[in-house]
């Protein structure tokens, strides 16, 4: 694939600005960069979903294979089986293969012979192995005759890559591929793209992931691209060297101005002291000044062009984000005691769950996709109704939660600063934007719509909302998903530094093990295992 000077515009701003680049043969590419940076957008663009692009994409007659982020709803009455043959492009191809065979003419032979060669690339006779391999693969458990209305999120992913790894493809462009995946899941699809020979250009906030396959990196920043032939860990370590080199010149040049403007600031003063002398006194010895005069005007003009020429670089430094809570010594049971839980909805139902957790612990919620880790969450929670057994939160326990979803139940033209007084409407607004601060939010930004703000944004507004609420008890499901490696960083320290109890579902690996958790159920049996019991 070759891509020469792309561009493409949002409501006359650049998304993408003049961008070039050659993927070639064994190039598996991480594509990075902050939320809204373009990535998606390239993505798309490469995969001819969108076409309102200037410049030049050349496939070379190479098929590609792009990874969509969700089943449409029209399609939840097809079976599992039915949905996986239509994108694929199998159905249609049968069909019209079926009317042929059905009416086989001298004149249409040469129809039917590309109709077939393009089945058997496809390796239509063996999709439902094929598929079944996959899947296998995968971790899902449930029968190609599924309807897929009753799949979980997680699931319907697996399906959704079962579809770009059956159409054999020269090109895989992967938008987000471990989102929501167990980790099973997660591992088994690792190392099948790390064995292919197929192109890549692959989106992940997951950067274990990222670091086991790509073996180079694309950088989308303000429209523009950059290559870096490296592995993602490498790249981290030089991208840090930049910012320290840039620092560096950065801070080496506002030290020369302030310096030439000290040296100007002195000729300036002592030509002014001759000029005010002389203007009092012509008759005096200050003629024996002229030349040091003289040299002093030179100076002046000659520092004035030197301040003149020195530009300096635009540098954002970064800010440090400190993670704050203040639990202002809560008294009372902070503690939360489960026996006999079942958790569940019409025909699905969770094993029985004890569990007791000490305030302080932290909790990581394991099973593969569908077993009931979310269900299990929002029965925590009091959004749904516990089937059966008791659910006991201490008296003191402030729970809060951030779900995958950070849309869910906010008003279209909800500000950051009305979303988060949603609690506490009679909160001092100088401690909120002072909290606002410490997550990196800025105080000019509070009237910004809550909606509009990217999926880091939103999270990091989420977690200054817990702040705000003074929440003793985080609840997080799945809260990596989509986010920018400024956000990622930020819930990487507040799980290592939250001194609250932390109640967690994630298949991310770089945040399981900072969690190191005190205690691991398993959904699925109710088994639980318990390190460290911690009680504060």
């Amino acid at each position: 694939m070759i891509v020469n000077n792309l561009s493409y515009q949002v409501n006359g701003k650049n998304i993408i600005d003049d961008v070039s680049f050659v993927l070639s043969n064994k190039n598996k590419v991480g594509l990075v960069g902050v939320n809204g940076s373009g990535k998606t957008t390239l993505l798309k663009i490469l995969s001819s979903k969108l076409k309102d692009y200037t410049g030049n994409v050349n496939n070379e007659s190479e098929t590609i294979a792009y990874l969509k982020q969700e089943i449409e709803p029209k399609y939840n009455d097809l079976s599992i089986f039915e949905y996986v043959k239509q994108e694929t492009g199998l159905k249609n191809l049968e069909e019209k293969l079926k009317i042929l065979e059905n009416n086989l003419t001298e004149e249409n032979m040469e129809e039917y012979g590309e109709l077939l060669n393009n089945y058997l690339l496809l390796d239509g006779y063996s999709v439902e192995n094929n598929l079944k391999e996959i899947l296998n693969g995968l971790n899902f458990k449930k029968d190609l005759y599924t309807k897929i209305s009753t799949l979980s999120g997680g699931e319907k992913i697996k399906i959704l890559l079962s579809v770009v790894l059956l159409k054999n493809a020269d090109i895989l462009l992967l938008d987000e591929p471990t989102n929501n995946l167990d980790l099973e899941a997660i591992l088994w699809l690792e190392q099948k793209l790390k064995n292919s020979n197929k192109k890549m250009l692959i989106i992940s906030h997951d950067e274990t992931f990222l670091n086991n396959i790509v073996n180079k990196i694309f950088e989308l920043f303000k429209g523009n691209l950059t290559e870096y032939n490296l592995s993602y860990e490498e790249y981290l370590k030089e991208k840090h060297f930049e910012y320290e080199q840039e620092k560096l010149k950065y801070e080496s040049l506002q030290e020369k101005r302030k310096n030439l403007k000290k040296q100007l600031q002195k000729a300036k003063e002592w030509v002014n002291g001759i000029n005010n002398k002389k203007a009092h006194n012509d008759n005096d010895k200050l003629a024996n000044n002229y030349q040091k005069e003289k040299t002093n005007m030179g100076n002046i003009s000659k520092l004035s062009k030197e301040l003149e020429n020195i530009e300096i670089p635009t540098f954002e430094e970064k800010k440090p984000i400190s993670v704050f809570f203040n639990f202002d010594d809560i008294k009372g049971n902070k503690n939360i005691s489960i026996e006999n839980l079942v958790c569940g909805y019409d025909d699905f139902r969770t094993s029985k769950i004890n569990i007791y957790i000490p305030f302080g612990s932290k909790v990581s919620i394991k099973g593969e996709n569908g077993s009931g880790k979310t269900t299990f969450l929002k029965t925590i929670l009091g959004l749904e109704e516990p089937l059966s057994g008791n659910l006991k939160i201490g008296n003191s326990v402030k729970l809060g939660y951030i779900s995958q979803n950070t849309l869910e139940n906010v008003e279209d033209e909800e500000t950051i600063i009305t979303y988060l007084l949603k609690n506490n409407s009679k909160k001092d607004k100088s401690q909120i934007f002072s909290i606002l601060d410490k997550f990196d939010i800025n105080y000019e930004d509070r009237n910004k719509v809550y909606v509009n703000l990217s999926p880091g944004e939103r999270t990091r507004v989420n977690l200054a909302r817990l702040a705000v609420d003074d929440i003793n008890t985080l609840v997080m499901d799945e809260v990596t998903n989509h986010l920018d490696k400024k956000a990622l960083d930020l819930i990487y320290e507040l799980i290592e530094k939250y001194e609250g109890t932390i109640i967690s579902v994630s298949h991310n690996r770089r945040y399981n093990e900072l969690l190191d958790s005190d205690i691991t159920l398993d959904i699925k049996t109710g088994e639980v295992k318990q390190k460290v019991k911690k009680i504060k």
